[in-house]
């Protein structure tokens, strides 16, 4: 799915979090729960069970009284990543799903590499969880398997497949979803919900060649041509003609679909980074990724 050179390459990026957010396992970024670490962090009163060597004898010995030190704990990022797997991720040369995977692995293989806890949902017609918290590189074998088992079917339901996230994450965490945000029903409103209970958002837009320019020859007529056009995802059937003019009409349509989720995410500290899928994955995971903010470079 990568190459060895490119994994070579992630190791030099870590994920970028401006936020703590609370984690399972052991890792290597400060979070907001209290536990075994380095650094001082508070105190509390002691309370029967708790362990006696973090008592702070010194207060007791002034006061009389029992207190515990807490420390900051440190454990890995929670990222949970969503892969769009509806049909309509089937366009493109490769597949907007095939560089969806692509991208997915090699954030896992960034995340992983530094202890971070990584999840893997699909969404289309529902949200299904397909991989379960993985926190070291030692799985990451595993969730390369698991990746390339993703197929595409169904209809795009992605606004509810984001309001059911929460269902799954108790807790808030690094979301990044993978999708070409072609709901019928819009994202505005699963993302709305999701950034109000606390999660950071990424959105990675994949669009295909086929989709933004289609190559439709209308050389020998000029004045268009009747074509009966298949919705991909439900199969309804449309007889529409087809001119230069209603070409444009589309292409402009579809840059102004593109430009208003990209204005929707940056007004409301999303990330965006937009993927056409016959470029290749590795300057856009190592250049447009971190020009976006998402990973950087450690130190």
């Amino acid at each position: 799915m990568l190459t060895p050179q490119f994994l070579k390459q992630l190791e030099s990026f870590h994920v970028r979090s401006n936020r703590s957010f609370r984690g399972k396992f052991r890792g290597e970024r400060r979070s907001p729960n209290r536990g075994v670490g380095m650094e001082f962090a508070d105190y509390r009163v002691y309370e029967p069970g708790d362990d006696l060597r973090y008592v702070d004898w010194n207060i007791y010995a002034r006061l009389g009284k029992l207190f515990i030190k807490l420390f900051h704990a440190d454990e890995g990022l929670p990222l949970a990543l969503l892969i769009d797997n509806s049909r309509s991720m089937e366009f493109g040369s490769p597949t907007k799903l095939v560089c969806a995977k692509q991208i997915a692995a090699a954030l896992g293989y960034i995340a992983l590499g530094h202890a971070d806890s990584v999840v893997v949902y699909t969404c289309s017609e529902r949200l299904s969880a397909v991989l379960p918290p993985a926190s070291s590189t030692s799985q990451f074998l595993r969730l390369t398997k698991v990746l390339s088992t993703i197929a595409a079917h169904g209809k795009t339901r992605l606004t509810e497949c984001l309001r059911q996230l929460p269902m799954y994450q108790r807790h808030p965490c690094a979301v990044v979803v993978l999708s070409d945000f072609l709901d019928p029903n819009g994202y505005e409103q699963g993302f709305k919900l999701l950034t109000g209970r606390g999660f950071s958002l990424t959105a990675v837009h994949l669009t295909s060649p086929e989709e933004m320019n289609p190559q439709v020859h209308l050389e020998n007529t000029p004045t268009g041509g009747d074509w009966l056009v298949e919705d991909a995802e439900t199969g309804e059937t449309r007889a529409i003609t087809i001119n230069p003019e209603t070409l444009l009409q589309y292409q402009n349509q579809q840059q102004t679909f593109c430009e208003t989720l990209q204005r929707f995410c940056t007004d409301r500290g999303i990330g965006y980074a937009q993927l056409q899928s016959d470029m290749p994955i590795e300057p856009f995971i190592l250049q447009e990724l971190h020009r976006a903010g998402f990973i950087e470079r450690n130190r």
